[in-house]
Parts: C-alpha cells; sequence; structure tokens
C-alpha cells in the first residue's frame, strides 16, 4: 500500500520486513541490544515494542485498544452531520510505515542496468569470475558479521 503525505510515498510495513534500528532508537525504545551499533527487529516485533512502550499504566485498557484478542474500548463518537452520538467500540492499530529513499522503479532500473553491465562483461572467455544472486539479506549479514568480530 502506497499513500502520499507532504508529497513523499510511504508504503505500509504488513509482513515479516526486518527493520533496522541503530543504537540511540533502540536503547530509546527500551531495547537491550547487547551494545551492538544495530538491532534488527521484524515488524511485528518493532509495533509489538510501541505498543509496550505507551505509558497506560492500567494493563486491562491498554490490553482492549491494542490487541486483537481484546474488543475494544466502549465509547460514543460523534460524527460531522450527525444528529446522535453513536456507540461502540475503539481500538487502535499501529502501522510502520517505511519512506524508501529510491523508489520501486528506480531499484529495478539499477539492478536491470547492473545485470546488462554483468552481462557484456561475461562475453570475455578468459574471466573466472562466477556470477552469483545478489541478496537483499547480503547487506545485513555483513553487517552482522562485522559486528561480531
Amino acid at each position: 500500500m502506497v499513500e502520499n503525505s507532504d508529497n513523499q510515498e510511504f508504503v505500509v510495513l504488513k509482513g515479516e520486513e526486518v527493520v533496522e534500528l541503530d543504537e540511540q532508537i533502540y536503547k530509546y525504545l527500551g531495547l537491550d541490544g547487547n551494545n551492538f551499533k544495530y538491532l534488527y527487529l521484524i515488524n511485528y516485533q518493532l509495533i509489538s515494542v510501541i505498543q509496550r512502550r505507551v505509558d497506560i499504566r492500567n494493563n486491562e485498557i491498554k490490553n482492549k485498544l491494542f490487541y486483537d484478542d481484546y474488543d475494544g474500548l466502549e465509547c460514543e463518537v460523534l460524527k460531522p452531520g450527525a444528529k446522535s452520538w453513536q456507540k461502540g467500540k475503539i481500538k487502535v492499530e499501529l502501522n510502520v510505515k517505511f519512506y524508501p529513499d529510491e523508489s520501486e522503479e528506480e531499484i529495478k532500473e539499477n539492478e536491470s542496468s547492473q545485470s546488462e553491465n554483468q552481462g557484456e562483461n561475461s562475453g570475455d572467455n578468459n574471466s573466472e569470475e562466477v556470477e552469483t544472486e545478489v541478496s537483499p539479506l547480503d547487506d545485513l549479514r555483513q553487517k552482522f558479521n562485522q559486528e561480531n568480530q
């Protein structure tokens, strides 16, 4: 899902995307990253951490607001133009929105131009370089290996 806010498009993370948080951010959220420079959380883990940080002291109210296992908090809502209040329940749903530096089209264009360049270079019979598919997790693996050394 892509929306537009202040002329900057964002994507609502829904699945099991991995989010990288630097040390300052994860410590602010009250997480222990064993003093690593980065902490990696799956999207739903990040949402859970943010929900726990909301300063609602009454757990029953907090559960009813945030968690699907609960019905919500009873309330009344007055909508513009309505003649009376409407009874119902409220729930809070958190979404993590990601503002990419490059659009999906730009990423695909860069990948296609890189593969064209590799294709031109692979015609060289003297080249012993073996082509391997680049994984989006390679950067993550490299950072993890550097931090563990």
